[in-house]
Parts: C-alpha cells; structure tokens; sequence
C-alpha cells in the first residue's frame, strides 16, 4: 500500500482526537529538509570537502524540494470533540486539499478484513455523509489467521480502538471484520 498509515491519538485530555503520520516519516521529512540545505550552504562556503559546488547546490536544492514534496504529501485530520469540527488535509505535492467542517457531517467508522494468504489486514475506515469527502483509512493492523478460522477471529483490538473513536466522533461503528473486503486505497481497485 503506498499510503502512509495514520496514528491515532487523543490530545488536550481528550478534547481533540488526531490522526497524524508516524514520528518517524516526520524525522525523516526534517532530516532530508536538514542535509538539503546543508548542502546548498556547502555550495557557497565550501565547509564539505569534495565535489564541485555546483553539484552540492544541485543535490541540496534536490533534497530540500523531495523534503518538501513529502512534508505536503502527507495526510492529515484532526477532530475537535469539543467545538464538534474537523480539518483535514490530504492529497498529494503542492497543492493539497483542505477541508473542515462539523463532526455532523460524519457518517460512520467501519472496520473491514482484507484476507491475504494466512495474512488478514484490518483496516479502520471513517466516511463522510453523502461522500461528501472520500473515505480515509485511519487505522490499520495485520495480523496471522490459522487455516479455516473465521477472518474477523484476531479483530478484537483494532475493534476496541474502533469502537472508541467512532463513540468520541458522535457516529455509528460497523463491524464487519467478517466478510472478506478489497484493499480500500483507490490505488489497488
């Protein structure tokens, strides 16, 4: 799946719920953005011994472009319980798509099991009323399944996680860890 996964997580004692990329892809879009410009700085003061500085100030511009490409590719929504709203951001390079709204807009949290082999991914999905935004993938796990057991049989902590957000979010969660379902990133279909 070329989507970067989400983290959950509730912040201010519970007064937002955020989903987030992982600290890591955040380290590694700052670390990229860091030698970039390192490099571009080598370009003109020549503190890096080696190769002609034309070629640092190619590959620093290079880096720090890749660092910010990444840093607004990533998506993003956060949910605040308290004024009922949300902002999201998605979509890819330099032109993201914002949105906000009310948590009224919300349709439904429903888990989904995608069978893989003795491999089943469950993957949370939030969707929007009337589609008015496209569903997004805010959780997933894989996990092993023996020979002949039901799909949804190792579910029950992605279905408690499930059920709690879809309870702070004021909407309706759908279990259905149970049939086989497609990968939902578009990408895949």
């Amino acid at each position: 799946m070329l989507e970067t996964p989400l983290i959950g997580r509730y912040q201010g004692e519970d007064k937002r719920l955020a989903f987030l990329p992982p600290w890591p892809y955040l380290l590694l879009v700052r670390a990229v953005t860091a030698a970039g410009i390192v490099f571009t700085l080598n370009s003109f003061f020549g503190f890096l011994p080696g190769f002609w500085s034309g070629w640092w100030f190619f590959v620093g511009m290079m880096l720090v472009l890749a660092a910010v490409m990444a840093g607004l590719s990533l998506h993003r929504v956060l949910f605040d319980l308290r004024e009922r709203s949300y902002k999201r951001r998605q979509g890819p390079g330099f032109f993201p798509r914002s949105t906000s709204g009310s948590l009224s807009n919300l349709d439904a949290v429903q888990l989904i099991a995608e069978p893989s082999g003795r491999r089943v991914t469950y993957h949370l999905l939030l969707h929007w009323k009337q589609g008015m935004e496209p569903s997004m993938i805010l959780h997933q796990e894989t996990r092993s399944i023996g020979p002949g057991q039901p799909l949804g049989l190792a579910a029950d902590n992605i279905r408690n996680i499930g059920v709690r957000w879809a309870k702070s979010l004021g909407v309706t969660f759908y279990d259905n860890s149970h049939y086989a379902s497609p990968n939902p990133t578009a990408i895949w279909r």
